[in-house]
């Protein structure tokens, strides 16, 4: 019985530390995405969705329009290659298209997560994005708009008399 107990007592430590965790499970940030019939004058929208970790990368793309983020994607991803510094999750719509919520999985929180929207008329077309709550991007006819989904509120236990 002696011979087994070290090999039970490491069984039992491995339990004890992964207990908790669900294997397999990366957290992840949920983007809902709304597109107007009539979304960027009934033209097709690229959307780009944008993890940083680079403190000097994440100043210098926080202050791009849309336009100037698509014209130097390729280049800045070029100039960043390591992963950790920039990822960039691409996807381009039809007005009017129907979106499932988009499940992004994360390693860990990013410096800064931003979103920009390709439209064809003028304007900044980007939004910072709060990982550690869901967000709703509503793309518009001219332009775009990022607000929090609301928390679905559970039901309260229910209260015993003594």
């Amino acid at each position: 019985m002696r011979a087994g107990a070290p090999g039970v007592v490491a069984l039992a430590a491995v339990l004890a530390l992964t207990g908790c965790m669900k294997v397999g499970v990366r957290p992840h940030v949920t983007v809902a995405v709304n597109i107007a019939p009539d979304a960027n004058q009934n033209q097709p929208v690229a959307f780009d969705f944008i993890e940083i970790n680079d403190k000097d990368l994440a100043k210098e793309i926080s202050k791009m329009t849309a336009a100037d983020w698509f014209q130097k994607r390729s280049q800045i991803q070029e100039d960043f290659p390591k992963t950790h510094s920039i990822s960039v999750r691409s996807w381009e719509w039809i007005p009017g298209q129907v979106v499932p919520d988009i499940k992004i999985p994360m390693r860990k929180p990013p410096r800064s997560t931003l979103v920009f929207a390709n439209y064809s008329t003028p304007g900044p077309h980007r939004a910072a994005i709060d990982t550690s709550k869901p967000e709703r991007v509503a793309l518009g006819r001219d332009d775009m708009t990022v607000e929090k989904l609301a928390e679905p509120k559970l039901p309260k236990p229910p209260k015993f008399k003594k």
